[in-house]
Parts: C-alpha cells; structure tokens; sequence
C-alpha cells in the first residue's frame, strides 16, 4: 500500500467510525485470481510462481504452472493438473466431467465450477479452486449425491512435462517401514498404470470391471495394483532434483495414487508426459449424502535427500486435521 493509499485507508476509517459502520477490510495477503475477457480462465502470479486455472473445455484445472526460482514451466501443455476424468463405481462408468455442462462462478481469491447431476450420473460436484499459499494450489472438491453408488470414484489425473520423474512413498513388508521409490519400467507390468492403493480393500476398485467399459468409446487401460502407498503424497522431480512438484491428499480422501512408470529409454515409456492420478473418495454413497474431499499442488525447492515433500504433507495434515477456520 502506497502512502497516498495509507492516507485514504485512514481517512475512511475515521469516516466510517464516525457513522458506527463496522469496519472490515479486504484480505490483501491473499492471492488474486484475474478473469480472462469470457471468464472461464484465471491467471495468478505470487512471488514464488505464476499460472492458470481453467474452467472451460476437456481440459479443465491448473494448465500453467511455472517455478520462478528455475523458470520451470512442470505442466504439460496439453493438457492440465486437478482435472476430473471419469465418474466411476463398481464396474461401471457413470460419466465425464470433460464432457459435462457446467456453471462457474468465482471471486477475487477463489474460482469455482459445477456440474450438475444427469441422468447418468446422479449427483452435483463443485469444485473450488484457490491459490492459498505463494507457492500452493488447493482444490476443495465436494458431492451432493441423490444416487446409490458402491465404491464412488471421482478419478483426478494430472499431467506433468514428460522430463519430470515420479516419486511415491510405499509400505515394505508387514508395514514395518516405508521408503521413497522411484516406480521405473518392468516386463512383469509393462503397458499398464501402476496403481498404489490405500489398503487392501481398497485395491480392488480398480479391477472391479471400471476401467473396462468402452461404451460411447470410452478409453480403457489395464490397471495393475501394486504395493500400498504409505503417505497420500506423490511428488515429481526435474532431472536435476532441484524442483519438487507435490501431490497431497489426506488418505480417508484419496483411495489410490497411480503413475506411469518412469524409464530412461524413450522406446520404454508408457505415455509421452509423465502424470500421477488421484481416486479420490473411493467409498458408498446413498441418496442425500454430501462428500467433500481436498487436494493440494505444490513447488517446492529440494534438498540433496528431497526432504521438503514429506515436510509439506505433515503440515497439510496438520492442517487439515486440526480445526477448520
């Protein structure tokens, strides 16, 4: 605020007090989203990166995401992160977000969209996008159901430059431990995504027939369950291991993280951009049940161990298990 803005603010506040009007002021330490001219596309800029987030077309999320520190544009062009893909339940695909009508609405420092229920899939989802931190996208996703649902499935996929490298923290044996891996390409499950599922139960959804229905030609893809993720927290690196672009979730909120595995031979690679999806709910839903779930993008600069993405996903939880505000 300039001097001349600080005189103004003061002047008000006297004028306002005088007449007993509540004061209340603007929060200026958030960060603000800048419609584009038909308002489905919100540019913002913090000190620590700059980006997009777009509610029209197939595409819809965070499309431009660059690091300032490295200039590092991490989302593939094509494409987006925090998208929704399909509407899913057991062995059945209800609908496309993509492809669904929608409604936004937005304000200075958040920006929302809404699809409303359909014959095929019965139930409203808002989500609401919002630069919460200089260097965090948060995303609040929410369902209001008037169907029956078993194993709902709301499947997140984000799409990342195709030089980043993928990294997810798994359970060994017996849970006794977990380590940071690096999922690199194998014969045993070549041409499929990898899935790493919550828990047990859990690991199911993904081979219960979903991602076999190819009615109105929908893609199908071999899913391949594999060990159980230990933190709901996925994170690609730049090849130099200087940017941490980070995924998070809380578990209760996010089933299942899958990736396309990396490899170092073009010949090898399953897709041409690297991307981590997030299953997220994953539990029954009846009619009139109200679901919400949250999940957080981050950058981060990282150390020569790549600590700062567990560091991030403690204080998310913390945050996020502690009381709302």
């Amino acid at each position: 605020m300039n001097s001349m803005s600080f005189i103004k603010h003061l002047t008000l506040c006297g004028v306002l007090s005088c007449l007993g009007t509540p004061i209340t002021f603007a929060d200026e330490s958030k960060v603000i989203l800048k419609p584009n001219s038909t308002q489905d596309s919100f540019d913002f800029d913090t000190k620590q990166m700059s980006g997009t987030i777009r509610l029209d077309g197939p595409y819809h999320g965070v499309t431009r995401l660059t690091d300032k520190r490295t200039g590092k544009q991490v989302i593939d062009t094509r494409y987006s992160a925090l998208n929704f893909y399909k509407l899913m339940s057991v062995n059945q695909v209800m609908d496309e977000p993509r492809k669904m009508a929608r409604t936004i609405t937005f304000d200075d420092h958040w920006v929302e969209v809404k699809w409303a229920a359909t014959d095929s899939h019965q139930g409203v989802l808002t989500a609401r996008y919002e630069v919460s931190e200089p260097n965090v996208v948060d995303l609040t996703l929410t369902l209001k159901s008037s169907g029956t649902y078993s194993a709902y499935e709301v499947f997140m996929p984000n799409y990342f430059d195709k030089a980043l490298i993928p990294h997810v923290y798994l359970w060994t044996r017996g849970r006794r431990a977990n380590e940071l891996v690096l999922p690199s390409v194998n014969d045993v499950f070549r041409e499929t995504v990898l899935v790493f599922p919550r828990d047990a139960h859990v690991a199911r959804h993904c081979i219960d027939g979903r991602w076999d229905r190819n009615e109105w030609n929908r893609s199908t893809v071999q899913m391949c369950p594999v060990r159980h993720y230990a933190r709901c927290l996925a994170f690609m690196t730049d090849q130099e291991k200087k940017l941490g672009v980070v995924l998070m979730s809380r578990p209760q909120d996010c089933y299942a993280i899958s990736t396309r595995y990396h490899a170092d031979n073009e010949a090898d690679r399953l897709t041409s951009y690297s991307a981590f999806d997030f299953s997220l709910f994953g539990d029954n839903v009846i009619p009139g049940d109200e679901r919400t779930v949250r999940v957080r993008l981050a950058l981060t600069p990282l150390d020569s161990e790549m600590s700062q993405p567990l560091k991030l996903y403690q204080t998310y939880l913390s945050e996020m298990n502690g009381p709302r505000k």
